[in-house]
């Protein structure tokens, strides 16, 4: 019977000890629980090692990710297919055609906006003067103890507004001082916003400076010319399995002309840019010592030679950053 007590005591038996591992039983939010949550709902900074799946192929097209039909570099060694590239820098250059064309409309609108309220502030400086000379009776000298601040309370912003020092002098009779007048009217104005003649205007926005017209790299970020781009001539392992490349493995489908070794992300490569054709870099130092095209002969000079941008191989030594990163939104425990 003590046994019995005992064991219901520390839990009711077996039904006690698996409630006690759950992780709602603590009143306490463990580091555990708080890596479950992260992990199971997205929240804090993710990172991933990738791996040789998700590595860009060294022939393929930097948008498209597919093997190139067409494919150009640039000079910066980054390789597109011809269409994507075009499609690309046609859409940047509408787009900059539009911004240009708002800034031009924001720009003259804001100068039309300056003018018409440098005429309407004018007419009302002509207005003020012509009240104060025609419309007001002259101010008597007053005793210092007569003079009193006119104050008026502002509703809208709940400040109490100093106008000024002096009364008019007809104000016994029931006549508002000019500096009254002028805040009344100011505050009819605040109050009646709804009003379109009296609606406040937003603050200019025009930036100070027009878009740039130039078209950027979408991988380097660097300036991109159409001129710049050039036709890349890859050499084919078997020209009688040609017209099947685009379904073959990157390291069958190319070959360098001079050493007829196989390319792959795993072996660096070049664009000789007269030609186009794709060699290895091992043959960058032997070409450098003359400076003559191994197949045409033609002279090169050092910008003729373009190294291409490769992928990498999915290992740690390849030079190549193989860890990517997210960030969401940080969790919050209350």
């Amino acid at each position: 019977g003590n046994l019995a007590n005992n064991t219901m005591g520390r839990g009711g038996g077996r039904g006690g000890a698996k409630h006690s591992k759950n992780n709602c039983a603590g009143s306490v939010f463990t580091s555990y629980e708080r890596n479950l949550d992260k992990s199971s709902e997205g929240y804090g900074t993710v990172n991933q090692r990738l791996g040789a799946d998700s590595i860009k192929d060294y022939d393929v097209c930097s948008l498209t990710l597919q093997p190139c039909r067409d494919p150009v570099i640039t000079p910066h060694g980054i390789l597109y297919d011809r269409e994507a590239i075009l499609a690309y820098i046609l859409k940047e250059k509408q787009r900059i055609a539009e911004e240009t064309a708002a800034y031009h409309t924001a720009h003259k609108n804001d100068a039309v906006g300056k003018l018409k309220r440098k005429k309407e502030e004018e007419s009302e400086a002509v207005r003020k003067f012509e009240e104060t000379e025609c419309g007001v009776l002259p101010m008597k000298k007053q005793k210092q103890e007569d003079i009193k601040e006119a104050r008026q309370f502002d509703t809208m912003d709940g400040k109490e507004l100093k106008k000024g020092v002096f009364k008019a002098a007809g104000s016994a009779l029931g006549h508002k001082s000019i500096l009254e007048g002028e805040t009344l009217n100011r505050s009819a104005k605040d109050a009646c916003f709804w009003i379109p003649d009296l609606t406040p205007e937003t603050k200019s926005t025009v930036p100070s400076e027009a878009p740039s017209d130039k078209v950027m790299c979408p991988i380097s970020g660097k300036h991109l010319k159409l001129k710049d781009l050039v036709a890349v001539k890859f050499t084919p392992v078997d020209k009688d399995k040609a017209g099947n490349a685009a379904g073959q493995a990157s390291a069958d489908r190319y070959m360098c002309p001079i050493t007829k070794k196989g390319l792959s992300n795993s072996v660096p490569c070049a664009v000789l840019r007269t030609t186009g054709h794709v060699i290895c870099m091992d043959l960058v130092p032997i070409i450098k010592k003359d400076m003559l095209h191994p197949i045409t002969g033609d002279k090169l000079k050092e910008k003729d030679i373009i190294p291409v941008q490769r992928g990498g191989t999915g290992f740690a030594g390849a030079g190549v950053e193989l860890q990517a990163t997210k960030v969401n939104p940080a969790m919050r425990a209350f």
